[in-house]
């Protein structure tokens, strides 16, 4: 079995991958690459411009080198992800299992990020994702305020705890209730009502896709 390059823009999404991938029996070898930048970049434009995809782009090309698959972890720079597949690359975004399984469960979605610049790629990348599953959803962002401070502060467990809160806060009636970004995976521990995460719906779905 081949590498697979996971493509972060946060180190700390590193050991969170790491255990998703080994919960889920994923089997290959693994390397890590992270490129915080990316996201330093776009956050500084507010949102995801056409020089920070192009450099994404051409970053995670490199960095896929010969590996059998590239996984990209970040929300914000999925839509560069996108664009090498769509030339026949074998890159994913692990928020496309994630809206896969989402949009499955019933039309009444809400998703949760952190990051002002996530919310246009990951709505785009739902309501995309639901259309080719010819599902009608009707989808709600929910932005948790402040809690990208505390993340950048490295206050991790304020941070877990805020987005925590703002699922339990969520109105409802809500078929699913997602964590739009991969760091916010670890909050769903902490919550009374069930979050879907990243990590988890992506390393399930490429185990089973890859025979583990």
């Amino acid at each position: 079995m081949g590498e697979l390059v996971f493509f972060h823009t946060a180190e700390s999404n590193v050991e969170l991958f790491e255990r998703a991938a080994r919960d889920a029996k994923l089997p290959g070898g693994r390397r890590h690459v992270v490129r915080p930048e990316l996201l330093q970049s776009a956050r500084i434009a507010g949102s995801l411009t056409d020089t920070v995809r192009s450099n994404a782009e051409s970053q995670m090309a490199e960095a896929l080198g010969d590996a059998v698959r590239l996984i990209c972890t970040c929300s914000t720079i999925g839509p560069a992800a996108d664009a090498l597949a769509s030339m026949g690359q074998p890159v994913i975004r692990v928020d496309r299992a994630l809206a896969e399984q989402a949009v499955t469960k019933g039309p009444r979605i809400a998703v949760l990020v952190t990051l002002k610049t996530t919310i246009e790629p990951t709505r785009d990348l739902f309501m995309n994702v639901a259309e080719k599953l010819d599902r009608h959803i009707m989808l709600d962002m929910i932005f948790v305020e402040g809690a990208s401070d505390l993340f950048a502060d490295g206050n991790l467990a304020d941070y877990n705890r805020a987005i925590a809160s703002a699922v339990d806060a969520t109105p409802v009636g809500y078929d699913a209730i997602a964590l739009g970004q991969a760091s916010m995976a670890p909050a769903a521990a902490k919550t009374s009502k069930p979050a879907m995460t990243s990590p988890d719906a992506s390393m399930r779905a490429l185990a089973v896709e890859m025979g583990g």
